[in-house]
């Protein structure tokens, strides 16, 4: 869950600028073509990058007998922080690692849009490595070459449980990337 969170992040941070949103075609699907191509658009600094991803509120409903008591309110405010490195390729061509990552799962963007400093985005998936269920995310925040500020929903469910996510994601260029 937390290598999720921080994915979508990492994913929508280095995302491009456009009025009309990712849909170039204007076919009415966003294809991840189209958002790699949205994503080029951007003006990132390359450097190390701090990143932190704060649970707001957790829902899990048809949760497996004998799960610990608690546990939902155990993960409300945990606070998780990464650092990453961008190089200067990566912050030229952003575009490339979400579209690899897309091959990968069985992902639909239905909206992808940045204008003006903002990010707006909903992305629906099932069977993500093979998993059977389904999740659909939103993001909404602020963007820049330096720096990050969004939330973000999820909800989903599989194997009789269903949960809603919602959490604030943030990230900063703190330097240079760390010498090898």
């Amino acid at each position: 869950m937390r290598k999720l969170l921080v994915s979508v992040a990492v994913v929508t941070l280095i995302a491009g600028c456009s009025d009309k949103g990712a849909d170039h075609d204007g076919d009415g699907k966003i294809t991840a073509e189209e958002v790699a191509e949205e994503m080029n658009r951007v003006t990132l600094e390359p450097g190390e990058w701090e990143n932190t991803v704060t649970i707001v509120d957790v829902d899990i409903e048809g949760l497996p007998e004998g799960a610990p008591a608690g546990i939902m309110d155990s993960m409300k405010g945990k606070v998780t922080t990464s650092k990453s490195c961008i190089t200067k390729e990566q912050a030229e061509n952003p575009g490339a690692e979400f579209f690899a990552a897309q091959e990968e799962t069985n992902c639909e963007v239905k909206k992808f849009n940045m204008s003006g400093g903002a990010v707006s985005s909903e992305m629906s998936c099932s069977n993500m490595g093979g998993a059977p269920g389904s999740m659909t995310m939103a993001m909404d925040g602020q963007y820049g070459p330096s720096s990050y500020d969004m939330t973000m929903k999820m909800d989903g469910g599989a194997g009789g449980m269903k949960m809603n996510i919602s959490a604030k994601s943030s990230g900063k260029r703190i330097g240079d990337c760390p010498a090898g």
